[in-house]
Protein backbone atom coordinates (compact mmCIF):
# COMPACT_ATOMS: atom_id res chain seq x y z
CA UNK A 1 0.00 0.00 0.00
CA UNK A 2 1.23 3.46 -0.72
CA UNK A 3 -0.63 5.67 1.96
CA UNK A 4 1.89 8.54 0.74
CA UNK A 5 0.11 8.87 -2.51
CA UNK A 6 -2.86 9.45 -1.25
CA UNK A 7 -1.58 12.26 1.49
CA UNK A 8 0.57 13.79 -1.99
CA UNK A 9 -2.83 13.91 -4.45
CA UNK A 10 -4.94 15.34 -1.00
CA UNK A 11 -2.61 17.88 -0.26
CA UNK A 12 -1.72 18.89 -4.04
CA UNK A 13 -5.68 19.54 -3.69
CA UNK A 14 -5.47 21.68 -0.92
CA UNK A 15 -8.10 19.07 1.16
CA UNK A 16 -8.43 18.30 4.51
CA UNK A 17 -9.02 14.90 5.24
CA UNK A 18 -12.17 16.12 6.64
CA UNK A 19 -13.33 17.68 3.06
CA UNK A 20 -12.42 14.39 0.76
CA UNK A 21 -13.91 12.03 3.63
CA UNK A 22 -17.38 13.80 2.82
CA UNK A 23 -16.50 13.32 -0.76
CA UNK A 24 -15.96 9.64 -1.10
CA UNK A 25 -18.26 9.06 1.87
CA UNK A 26 -15.41 7.44 4.39
CA UNK A 27 -14.26 8.48 7.79
CA UNK A 28 -11.68 10.84 8.03
CA UNK A 29 -10.06 8.64 10.88
CA UNK A 30 -10.08 6.13 8.13
CA UNK A 31 -8.62 7.92 5.24
CA UNK A 32 -5.98 9.15 7.81
CA UNK A 33 -5.18 5.59 8.74
CA UNK A 34 -4.72 5.31 5.14
CA UNK A 35 -2.33 7.88 4.42
CA UNK A 36 -0.70 6.10 7.33
CA UNK A 37 0.08 3.01 5.61
CA UNK A 38 -2.16 2.02 9.14
CA UNK A 39 -4.77 0.20 7.39
CA UNK A 40 -5.02 -1.22 4.22
CA UNK A 41 -8.24 -0.32 1.67
CA UNK A 42 -10.31 -2.81 0.02
CA UNK A 43 -10.49 -2.98 -3.65
CA UNK A 44 -13.83 -1.29 -3.50
CA UNK A 45 -12.32 1.79 -1.56
CA UNK A 46 -9.40 1.75 -4.04
CA UNK A 47 -11.40 2.48 -6.70
CA UNK A 48 -13.68 5.11 -4.91
CA UNK A 49 -10.70 7.33 -3.99
CA UNK A 50 -8.89 6.75 -7.64
CA UNK A 51 -12.33 8.13 -9.22
CA UNK A 52 -12.41 11.06 -6.70
CA UNK A 53 -8.47 11.99 -7.92
CA UNK A 54 -8.70 10.80 -11.31
CA UNK A 55 -6.02 8.52 -11.44
CA UNK A 56 -6.16 5.01 -11.54
CA UNK A 57 -5.84 2.52 -8.37
CA UNK A 58 -2.82 1.28 -9.92
CA UNK A 59 -1.20 4.54 -8.99
CA UNK A 60 -2.49 4.57 -5.67
CA UNK A 61 -1.32 1.25 -4.36
CA UNK A 62 1.72 2.01 -6.35
CA UNK A 63 1.99 -0.32 -8.77
CA UNK A 64 2.61 2.12 -11.51
CA UNK A 65 3.48 5.65 -12.37
CA UNK A 66 1.31 6.53 -14.50
CA UNK A 67 -1.72 8.52 -13.17
CA UNK A 68 -4.50 7.67 -15.70
CA UNK A 69 -4.82 5.44 -18.37
CA UNK A 70 -4.81 7.73 -21.05
CA UNK A 71 -1.08 8.81 -20.01
CA UNK A 72 -2.86 12.53 -18.89
CA UNK A 73 -2.12 13.99 -15.57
Amino acid sequence: MNGNRLKLLRKKRGLTLKQVSKEVGFSGDRLSKYERNEREPNITTWVALAEFFNVTPQYLVGWTDERREDGKY
